[in-house]
């Protein structure tokens, strides 16, 4: 995962002390320490180039859910992003955006991001995204419809045992990896949902392969809540989601956790932003348009 680079805090303006203070009782975070970064640098950027995933993405309602922004909107939206934000259709398409925009701030999953990525990760709230305090923190899961067959039991007992060196690898691991011996059934599996999900499924899916040559797996990259719906369909095997189900989802899906991922918060590389607070982020995102620099009160369009 590329390192976010962090410098030592320069001194902020009186401007940005009290843009702090404004976003305080604005917004019903946890109060944090503002941003740090050269304030004349900031100014000039501009406005906050906004991305967010699409609504339906498991990585925006859990940064949602995880800054407290996740309720619905009154236009129907599943919470208060702004609607000034570009929508992004994916994870790559999050840091491409990113990337390209010297103003621009987005979120994905941190074990996405690579050293080849032109982007910088944040600290939020003080703490880098190696740090066991990072406050962004989510749980990926598998769910699937009713009693599983053979070949999806041997799959999911693979990736909670020795499957889960691979999610050490980049993931916090959900339990203990011990030794796996596949029964080696044969079929089709199909594997939908989260873009954050998705490059650990694949890789899991290769690794079981390679155990059980009888089986092809198909992982396909969407949302979570399409891998959600489609499970209940019964169209996929397993619906990836990178969030917590909804009451109606959990009532007709049977979900196991495999990883704990963090969610990172990206600017472009020339960005000067080194650190941000969580009540920050709930504000831009939301109800305030940031400044780099100075705030603009506003109200959402």
């Amino acid at each position: 995962m590329q390192k976010a680079f962090f410098g030592n805090a320069r001194r902020s303006t009186s401007v940005l002390l009290c843009a702090a203070a404004i976003f305080m009782m604005l917004c019903g975070c946890q109060h944090t320490e503002t941003v740090r970064a050269d304030p004349e640098k900031l100014a000039s950027l501009g406005e906050i180039h906004l991305v967010a995933r699409e609504d339906g993405s498991g990585t925006r309602t859990a940064f949602a859910q995880l800054l407290g922004f996740d309720t619905a909107s009154a236009n129907g939206a599943s919470d208060l992003t702004s609607s000034t934000a570009e929508i992004a259709e994916g994870t790559a398409e999050v840091i491409a955006t990113v990337s390209a925009s010297e103003s621009a701030i987005g979120y994905v999953s941190g074990a996405s991001l690579t050293d080849a990525d032109d982007v910088k990760v944040l600290q939020v709230d003080g703490y880098d995204i190696e740090s066991e305090k990072y406050p962004l923190e989510r749980t990926f899961y598998l769910t699937y419809l009713g009693s599983l067959d053979s070949l999806q039991e041997d799959f999911l007992r693979f990736v909670t045992s020795a499957g889960q060196r691979i999610v050490a690898a980049s993931y916090e691991s959900v339990s203990a990896s011990s030794t796996f011996l596949s029964a080696k059934p044969t079929g089709m599996l199909t594997i939908g949902g989260s873009t954050s999900a998705e490059p650990l499924l694949r890789e899991l899916a290769e690794s079981y392969m390679e155990r059980n040559p009888n089986v092809e797996i198909t992982v396909i990259g969407t949302d979570s809540t399409d891998g959600l719906t489609n499970a209940m369909a019964g169209t996929y095997d397993f619906g990836m989601a990178s969030r917590e189900l909804a009451t109606y989802e959990s009532a007709l899906l049977e979900q196991t956790p495999i990883a704990v991922d963090k969610i990172a918060v990206i600017f472009s590389a020339d960005n000067p932003l080194e650190s941000i607070s969580s009540e920050m982020l709930c504000n831009v995102y939301t109800a305030v348009r940031f400044r780099h620099g100075t705030a603009l009160l506003l109200s959402n369009n």
